[in-house]
């Protein structure tokens, strides 16, 4: 009987020790909504400023927000001349006023200067929790010139 009483011992104890050894995954963040560009039209305006919003839930918290925005010829060669090269605007920013939020709403209006050469630009948006995960949106962007709204 005591061998019985052993085995079971071992088998519980191994569960146990299993059991807490398994790391539960928090979930990667989730941009629920998302717009670029007035009524979500992936256009900005020179001279004006390009509206971005999304709505965010990170079950991680959120460590920190990134927006890149660069010459579609640019995607992986970086200019030494960030923002002034004859390849079109750039633009690079980390946001972490967001930090230690489950939930937000993510709002800017980034301002296209007028130097920003007309054209199709990419677009990324990244949300990093604190765990690490990471949630991402690619688009493409479209500069113009003429009547922009400055939302």
């Amino acid at each position: 009987m005591k061998t019985g009483n052993f085995l079971i011992g071992i088998v519980l104890a191994t569960g146990i020790f299993f059991t807490s050894c398994q790391k539960e995954e928090t979930p990667k963040p989730e941009i629920i909504s998302f717009e670029l560009g007035h009524e979500n039209s992936k256009t900005g305006y020179i001279g004006s400023n390009l509206h971005i919003e999304a709505e965010i839930e990170a079950p991680g918290k959120i460590d920190r927000i990134k927006v890149e925005i660069h010459f579609e010829g640019n995607h992986d060669e970086k200019s030494a001349f960030a923002g002034t090269d004859e390849e079109g605007w750039e633009f690079d920013s980390v946001y972490t006023e967001f930090s230690g939020l489950k939930n937000t709403v993510f709002h800017k209006d980034i301002p296209i200067p007028e130097y920003a050469e007309e054209g199709d630009y990419h677009f990324h948006f990244s949300v990093t929790d604190m765990e690490g995960n990471q949630t991402y949106i690619d688009e493409e962007l479209e500069i113009l010139h003429g009547e922009g709204h400055s939302h």
